[in-house]
């Protein structure tokens, strides 16, 4: 079924897409740079003195939310750029588009 957009407004429905993806146990390095690529890091450094603590903030900081481990609920434009990653990583991923309530 297509709802044109005006539709999906007057309804409160946004859309959005459910992406999973699988990174084998043994695969460290992957796991490692999806986490800092998701949920960001932070660094500490000493200047002069003084602790400085350093923010990158990850996808999720962006928007979209973890449903599960592994499993993210995500805007259009967040989902392009995980699915893209996740490709050029090769690792295993599948999605869903799906309308929810704003």
């Amino acid at each position: 079924m297509i709802i044109k957009k005006g539709k999906m407004e007057k309804l409160g429905l946004e859309e959005r897409t459910i992406v999973s993806f699988d990174i084998p146990r043994q695969d460290r390095s992957k796991r490692s740079i999806i986490q800092r690529y998701l949920h960001g890091r932070s660094e500490t450094r000493n200047l002069n003195g003084k602790m400085k603590t350093y923010r990158y903030p990850g996808l999720l900081d962006e928007g979209g939310s973890r449903l599960g481990q592994s499993v993210f609920l995500l805007p259009p434009d967040l989902t392009s750029r995980l699915i893209l990653k996740l490709r050029g990583l090769k690792i295993n991923h599948r999605y869903w588009d799906v309308l929810v309530r704003g």
